[in-house]
């Protein structure tokens, strides 16, 4: 079996147990590194190689959008990552980071539960920063931070790891400012970021290197064996030691919500049915034999497909051949294929349950 069988193997198998699927985003104002990261996230679970990652900018697929250097629609994509000896399932959307996309970023919130909030260390909180912050909380989804491009500080700036700290110190105030402003009454403490608990990470996704407080205590890489290894060059040895993904990825999965955790106080927030019926409870339950319901928060043209429409399932499990009803254009429909993104690439699956991210054609 080849390691693109396996990985399908294993989403396959995961997908049907919630609590080890973490539907996530990146999100962050235009040009701090928000592909660049993706990018390196999918090499790390070998999704592409690791010498294009960053160049190949996968989740920027749009003809238009590589041709710009942006991104403007929210892309999606599964993967498998290991942490503390368990598979877990990552289904991350790639959000715009233009102003000018602020409508799909708010589509692509709906489906997600947590988001890693990306800021340039150099540049800091920015304008559109606070906007994608603002939209994320204001649908109830968890943050975590990653500070990126720290090789500038070392490289460019030549920073001391005392003025590098107070950096690191300043943004993570402007964040939980921000955190504290927009977050729903009940998660203002729960949800600021913390260096110590691991729900701030930094490093170079252009270099393809990671730090935590966690990892560090784990592995007994210091700040220190970064900024010599930034400085000597060796940049092959920096990332075997502190692999992004695995960094990232560990910081995920540590601190994201599980769909069972987050559709008990998502759902009545953004569901404006009456939360004790049948349907209700079988979302709040993330119930995968309840009623099917899932939302769309995007449609494409694909040229062989026709319409592919991608969405959360909330309840009830998604399968080819099924009979629905759309709410917005109130008619019926039949769904004729069921699959999961491996990036531009489309996989198809028999069924896919609550919990998950899914693309319908039909």
């Amino acid at each position: 079996m080849g390691r693109r069988e396996e990985m399908i193997a294993k989403i396959k198998e995961l997908m049907t147990q919630p609590e080890r699927i973490r539907n996530m985003g990146i999100a962050a104002h235009i040009d701090h590194g928000k592909t660049t990261l993706s990018d390196n996230l999918l090499a790390g679970a070998g999704m592409i190689s690791e010498e294009l990652a960053g160049k190949q900018l996968v989740l920027d697929f749009d003809e238009q959008e590589q041709a710009r250097g942006i991104t403007i629609n929210a892309a999606n994509v599964s993967m498998v990552h290991n942490y503390e000896g368990n598979d877990y399932l990552i289904n991350l959307i790639d959000t715009p980071g233009h102003v000018d996309f602020g409508g799909d970023v708010t589509r692509a919130m709906r489906a997600i539960d947590g988001a890693i909030i990306v800021v340039d260390a150099v540049e800091g909180v920015m304008p559109q920063t606070e906007t994608v912050l603002r939209q994320a909380l204001r649908e109830y989804v968890k943050p975590v931070l990653f500070i990126n491009k720290v090789d500038r500080l070392i490289k460019e700036l030549k920073l001391g790891p005392n003025e590098i700290l107070n950096r690191f110190a300043k943004i993570i105030t402007d964040v939980n400012r921000l955190i504290k402003r927009y977050a729903p009454e009940e998660f203002k403490n729960q949800w600021l970021v913390k260096v110590d608990d691991g729900s701030v990470a930094f490093g170079s996704a252009y270099y393809n290197w990671a730090l935590s407080v966690p990892f560090m205590k784990k592995t007994g890489v210091t700040f220190k064996d970064i900024v010599e290894l930034t400085n000597s060059g060796d940049l092959k040895t920096l990332r075997q030691k502190a692999p992004l993904h695995v960094v990232v990825l560990d910081m995920v999965v540590r601190h994201l919500p599980n769909p069972l955790e987050a559709q008990k106080y998502r759902i009545p927030h953004l569901w404006q049915g009456d939360i004790n019926s049948e349907v209700g409870q079988a979302m709040l339950k993330c119930d995968p034999k309840g009623k099917m319901v899932m939302v769309v928060t995007k449609i494409i043209i694909d040229k062989h497909a026709g319409e592919v429409a991608t969405g959360r399932v909330w309840s009830g499990t998604v399968k080819s051949g099924k009979e629905v009803y759309l709410i917005n254009s109130k008619r019926k429909a039949r769904i004729q294929q069921v699959g999961i993104y491996m990036g531009p690439e489309r996989i198809n699956m028999d069924a896919v349950p609550a919990g998950n991210i899914v693309a319908v054609t039909g």
